[in-house]
C-alpha cells in the first residue's frame, strides 16, 4: 500500500504537466464527436509516459487500463461548447465560437494525471480511465462507450464535475439523484388557417398553442405525486408572420426533466396524453416529436460512502461536503444503467461565471487536488471491491 507521503510526492511531480495539458486543451476546444486533436494530444501525453492507450479510431475518445483486469473506473469528458470566449480570459480559446465552458478540459487533464500516478503506483487491482467524447451532444458519447462494452466488467465507476460555486479543496457528495433527466420535445399544432377577423370560421392554432404553453407544465405536475419533481419548460415558440393571419401551424420546442428514474420511463406517454386533453377542445391537431435524452444520474449509496470514507482517511473529513441536486442533464447516467457508480463535484471556485457561460473559469489549483482525490477515491473503491 502506497504511503500518503509517497502519493503526495507523485501528485506534486505530475501536477505541473497536468496543468499545462489543461491549458493546451483549453486553447484548442473541439465540438462533440470532432475531438480529433484532443484525442491525439491526450494519447501522446499518456504514451509519452509509457501508458498503453486504446483509441476509438476513426471515432474520437480513448481509454487506458492501468494494471490488469480493471474493476474500477474513472470517466472524463473531452468536448467543448459553442460559446465565444472573451479575449480577457486566460487561457483563451483559439477556436472562434468554441470554448471549454463546462470544465471538460480540467476533467481530461485530471484524468491524465490520475492515470500517470496510478501507472507509477502499479495498483494490484486494475483501473480503467475513459476519455469520453460528446457529453454535450443530444445523444451523448456515453451511450456508445456502453454499447462497446467498456464498463461491462467494472464493479464501480466515478466521475468528477467541476463546480464553480464550491471552494478549491472540497468535494461535493450526494447519494441518490444528483442530476436530472433531460428530454426534449417538438410540438406542431396545426389547423386550416384563416383571417384574424373571423376566428370563428377556422381553428385558432395560436390560441391552442398558448394553452399548451400555459397548461402543459402545470397539468403534468398535477397528475403526479407532488413529492416527485418534474420540470417542463418551453424554449421556443414560432408561428405565423402576419398580424392579421391565423397561421396553419405553430411549433413549440421545450424540455422536460425529472429526478425519478421510473417517471423518466413514463414521461413520453404522459406528455402525449396531457397534450391530447389540452388540444381536444380547440379543434386543432397536434404532432408530438418526443426526443429521449438521458436518465437522471442516481449515485450509488455504497460508492458514495466508500469514496467519502477514503477521502476522509486520506485528506481529512472536512474536504467532503454535501452538494445540491441539479436538474441539468449528464450522460454519465448511461453508465449507471450498467455499473454502480457516482458523480462528485470538484470545487473550482475562481470568481468567474457559472457553467456554460462565457465568463466561466477554472481555478487551476483544483487540478492537483482533483488528481489526489481521484487516486484516493479509486484506490478506496478497489480495496473494497
Amino acid at each position: 500500500m502506497v504511503s500518503p507521503s509517497d502519493l503526495t510526492g507523485l501528485v506534486e511531480e505530475i501536477t505541473p504537466q497536468a496543468i499545462e495539458l489543461r491549458r493546451l486543451l483549453h486553447r484548442h476546444p473541439e465540438p462533440a464527436n470532432e475531438e480529433r486533436e484532443t484525442t491525439a494530444l491526450l494519447a501522446s501525453t499518456l504514451e509519452g509516459a509509457g501508458v498503453v492507450v486504446k483509441t476509438r479510431s476513426p471515432k474520437t475518445g480513448l481509454w487506458v487500463d492501468i494494471g490488469t483486469d480493471p474493476k474500477v473506473g474513472f470517466r472524463a469528458d473531452i468536448d467543448a461548447l459553442p460559446i465565444q470566449e472573451p479575449a480577457d480570459n486566460t487561457p483563451t480559446s483559439a477556436s472562434p465560437g468554441w470554448m471549454h465552458a463546462c470544465g471538460h478540459d480540467a476533467h481530461a487533464a485530471i484524468a491524465v494525471g490520475i492515470a500517470l500516478v496510478l501507472h507509477r503506483l502499479e495498483p494490484s487491482i486494475g483501473v480503467r480511465i475513459l476519455f469520453q467524447p460528446a457529453e454535450e451532444a443530444a445523444v451523448g458519447g456515453a451511450s456508445e462507450l456502453v454499447a462497446e462494452g467498456l464498463v461491462d466488467d467494472l464493479k464501480g465507476l466515478i466521475a468528477f464535475h467541476v463546480d464553480p460555486t464550491l471552494q478549491v479543496g472540497r468535494i461535493g457528495a450526494k447519494a441518490g439523484a444528483i442530476t436530472g433527466s433531460a428530454d426534449a420535445f417538438i410540438i406542431k399544432v396545426s389547423g386550416p388557417g384563416g383571417h384574424t377577423s373571423r376566428p370563428h370560421r377556422t381553428v385558432d392554432v395560436v390560441d391552442a398553442a398558448a394553452r399548451i404553453v400555459r397548461d402543459l407544465p402545470q397539468s403534468v405536475s398535477r397528475s403526479l405525486d407532488s413529492r416527485v419533481p418534474v420540470v417542463t419548460v418551453f424554449g421556443s415558440i414560432h408561428g405565423g408572420d402576419a398580424a392579421n393571419v391565423i397561421p396553419t401551424e405553430v411549433v413549440l420546442k421545450g424540455t422536460v426533466r425529472t429526478l425519478d428514474r421510473s417517471l423518466w420511463d413514463a414521461l413520453p406517454g404522459l406528455i402525449d396524453k396531457t397534450l391530447a386533453q389540452i388540444v381536444s377542445m380547440s379543434g386543432a391537431e397536434y404532432a408530438l416529436d418526443y426526443r429521449r435524452g438521458v436518465p437522471p444520474v442516481v449515485n450509488d449509496d455504497a460508492i458514495v460512502r466508500t469514496v467519502t470514507s477514503s477521502l476522509a482517511d486520506d485528506l481529512g473529513a472536512e474536504i467532503v461536503v454535501p452538494t445540491e441536486t441539479s436538474m441539468g442533464g449528464e450522460d454519465f447516467s448511461n453508465y449507471l444503467e450498467i455499473v454502480p457508480g457516482a458523480m462528485f463535484r470538484l470545487g473550482t471556485h475562481s470568481g468567474g461565471g457559472d457553467l456554460h457561460s462565457a465568463s466561466f473559469k477554472v481555478n487551476e489549483a483544483s487540478i492537483g487536488f482533483g488528481i489526489r482525490a481521484g487516486v484516493s477515491a479509486l484506490l478506496g473503491i478497489a480495496a473494497r471491491s
